[in-house]
């Protein structure tokens, strides 16, 4: 029995401080392709991960890579048997996780990312790729209509930042509160909250908020799935009109609902819609990426 599912292509593009990173992921994806086995674990946090290198997509004159990644989960809705009450998922072998698709372009450094049934895929990736770095400095950068993440963060003068994270898990936020701009969420973790709604202001005339932690922040921030608002008040130069943008609600995502066959999006479901995703951003991403 087939059921419908509301699903969206998020578009990133992959940086790194070493110059090499590049070249090198091309030829390891290639390289992994031509072997026996393609695929590979990690572990990170609590989570354990497998991935696999499926295949190379023709859809731009630069390889481009089809990849899966399952994230291992280790909590779980309980089962229900009649016969013998609520016990825990009855699993004999392996595990349950959340599965999500990726096409993933070395040389022009962009990525596209879809859950196949839930989750977050774009912490995920942002871990697998860094698995292929020596200095672990890889970021994913959302692509946004009209680059307006290139206008607010080139403002000189910043008078309000407002930010609104959801954690779907207690998992996920433990593991977001390890990092630095989780500092910044202390109490949501001392009161066992999931939500929070923070907004840090320069109330007087004169007065701004750190130029250079604004930025920081935000563009740690951008990366992540749970943070929903992210909005930036400020200015080009003292005096000058102020403007309020939220970055997270002007990136720009692909979304399409589709007719699942199964209890999860199958690759064969989800390649078309990613090469549909990209044909309808092929120009913004093939040319920003230059």
């Amino acid at each position: 029995m087939s059921w419908s599912k509301k699903s969206i292509v998020a578009y990133h593009f992959i940086s790194s401080a070493n110059d090499d990173y590049f070249t090198e992921l091309k030829l390891s994806f290639n390289s992994l392709l031509n072997s026996e086995d393609s695929s590979g674990t990690f572990d990170a946090g609590q989570s354990h991960y497998y991935w696999k290198i499926e295949s190379k997509v023709d859809i731009a004159d630069t390889n481009t890579f089809l990849v899966s990644l399952f994230k291992e989960k280790t909590s779980w809705p309980v089962y229900l048997s009649e016969e013998e009450g609520i016990s825990a998922v009855p699993i004999n072998d392996g595990s349950l996780g959340e599965l999500y698709y990726a096409l993933i372009n070395p040389e022009s450094r962009f990525i596209l990312t879809l859950a196949a049934a839930g989750g977050g895929p774009v912490g995920a990736y942002k871990k697998l790729l860094n698995e292929f770095s020596r200095d672990g400095s890889v970021k994913l950068t959302p692509l946004f209509e009209d680059k307006i993440d290139i206008r607010t963060l080139s403002w000189d003068f910043y008078k309000k930042l407002s930010i609104t994270v959801n954690f779907p898990s207690y998992d996920i936020q433990s593991e977001f509160m390890t990092t630095k701009e989780g500092s910044l969420l202390g109490m949501i973790d001392e009161v066992g909250g999931l939500k929070a709604d923070i907004s840090i202001t320069a109330p007087k005339q004169k007065q701004n908020l750190n130029n250079a932690q604004v930025k920081e922040v935000v563009k740690s921030l951008l990366t992540y799935d749970f943070c929903s608002k992210l909005s930036l008040r400020g200015s080009d130069n003292d005096g000058e009109v102020i403007e309020e943008f939220d970055l997270k609600n002007a990136q720009v995502k692909y979304k399409e609902t589709i007719e699942i066959a199964g209890s999860f999006m199958s690759i064969e479901e989800a390649l078309p819609l990613l090469k549909r995703a990209f044909n309808d951003r092929s120009q913004d991403l093939m040319h920003l990426s230059e």
